[in-house]
C-alpha cells in the first residue's frame, strides 16, 4: 500500500531541471557528466546472472539480515543497467541512488569517491533545491573528515521525498519492532494465543483505517500517512509489553467512564468539523467513522486478550489508556 501511494505521487510530479543561471550545481554536474566508476567495480557476467531480481535497497539497509554492501554494489549496477533508480518512475532506493551512497561512504569494496557519488547525484530526480543541496553537500565533504554516513535523505526538501524517506525508515523500524514484539509474544500464555491472533488482526485493520484519516491534499501526504500508521504499530508493541510485564498504568472505573464520555464528545466534534465547510482536507466523516469502528474492534480485542493473558490487570485501566490515545487522534482531526 505504501509503495503504491509513493509511486502514484511520483507519477503526478514532473521533475524540474535547473538552469545554469539558477543553480551552481549545473556547472558541477556538467563537469562530472559521463564520469564512470572503475570497470573492476562492476559485476561479472556470472555475478549478474546470480543477482537477477535482487534489491540493492534490501542489501544496503539490511532488510534481509545484516547489510551486505558488496552485494548491494553489484546489485545496484545490475539495476542501473536495467534502468532502475534513474527516473521518477522507479523505486528511489535502487540503482544510482545506492551507488551514490556507496561511493560517498566508501562502502562495498569501493574507494570513497565523492566526485563519482556527485555524478550519480546529478542524475537523480528531485526538487531543484534538493538537487542543489545534495550536489553541494557531496562536494563539501571532499574537504571534511568522514564523521557519519552520507544518505540520500540528508538533503531532501520536498514532501514527496519526505514520503520516500519515511517509507524507508518505516521498513527499517519494522525489523526492530518485529523482533521486539516476537520476544514479548513468546512470553504470552499458551491459552491466550488465540486471543492474541484476533488482536493482531484487529490491530492491522485499525492501522489501515487510521491511515485513511490523513489529509491527502499535499505532497507530504505519504509521509503523514506512514507516520500515522507507524504510531499505531509502535503503540501496539508498547501496550503489549506493558501488559505482559505487569506495568499497565492504573485507572479507576470512574476514570474509565470519564474517558469514555470524553471520547464521545471528541468524536462528535471531529465528525461535525469534517462535515463542515471549514474542513478543507480530504478526510471526510466516513473516513473517521470507519476508523472509529476499527478502533472499537481493536479496543475490544485488546480487552479480550488481556483477560486471557493478564487477568490481574483491571479492564477499566486498559480501556482508559486506549481511549485517551484515541481521543488525541480525534482532537487532532478537529483542530
Amino acid at each position: 500500500m505504501r509503495r503504491a501511494l509513493l509511486l502514484t505521487l511520483v507519477a503526478l510530479t514532473s521533475p524540474v531541471v535547473a538552469t545554469a543561471a539558477e543553480a551552481p550545481s549545473v556547472a558541477i554536474c556538467h563537469r562530472l557528466a559521463g564520469r564512470a566508476p572503475p570497470p573492476a567495480d562492476r559485476p561479472t557476467a556470472a555475478q549478474r546472472e546470480a543477482l537477477k531480481g535482487c534489491s540493492s535497497e534490501a542489501l544496503y539497509y539490511g532488510e534481509l539480515g545484516a547489510p551486505n554492501f558488496v552485494k548491494a554494489r553489484l546489485c545496484a549496477f545490475v539495476e542501473d543497467d536495467d534502468g532502475m533508480g534513474t527516473s521518477a518512475e522507479q523505486d528511489v532506493f535502487s540503482g544510482q541512488t545506492i551507488l551514490m551512497q556507496l561511493y560517498a561512504n566508501g562502502l562495498g569494496g569501493v574507494k570513497r569517491d565523492l566526485d563519482q557519488a556527485t555524478a550519480y547525484a546529478c542524475t537523480l530526480d528531485g526538487a531543484p533545491a534538493e538537487i542543489e543541496g545534495r550536489v553541494a553537500h557531496l562536494q563539501a565533504l571532499k574537504s571534511k573528515p568522514q564523521t557519519k554516513r552520507f544518505d540520500y535523505c540528508d538533503d531532501i526538501t520536498s514532501g514527496l521525498a519526505e514520503g520516500f524517506c519515511a517509507a524507508r525508515d518505516a521498513d527499517i523500524a519494522k525489523r526492530g519492532r518485529a523482533a521486539k514484539t516476537a520476544a514479548i509474544e513468546a512470553r504470552v500464555p499458551v491459552a491466550a494465543r488465540p486471543a492474541l491472533a484476533a488482536l493482531r488482526k484487529a490491530s492491522d485493520a485499525f492501522v489501515d483505517a487510521r491511515g485513511g484519516e490523513v489529509d491527502e491534499s499535499g505532497t507530504a501526504r505519504a509521509e503523514m500517512e506512514i507516520d500515522a500508521e507507524e504510531a499505531v504499530r509502535n503503540a501496539f508493541t508498547v501496550h503489549l509489553a506493558q501488559l505482559i510485564d505487569g506495568r499497565w498504568p492504573q485507572a479507576s472505573p470512574a476514570q474509565a467512564k470519564a474517558a469514555d464520555a470524553a471520547l464521545n464528545i471528541a468524536y462528535g466534534k471531529a465528525m461535525a468539523y469534517l462535515a463542515s465547510t471549514d474542513n478543507l482536507s480530504t478526510v471526510k466523516p466516513d473516513d473517521t467513522r470507519k476508523a472509529q469502528r476499527a478502533w472499537i474492534r481493536y479496543r475490544d480485542a485488546f480487552l479480550a486478550f488481556a483477560r486471557a493473558a493478564s487477568p490481574a490487570t483491571a479492564p477499566e485501566a486498559i480501556a482508559a489508556q486506549l481511549t485517551q490515545e484515541r481521543i488525541k487522534d480525534l482532537q487532532d482531526l478537529a483542530s
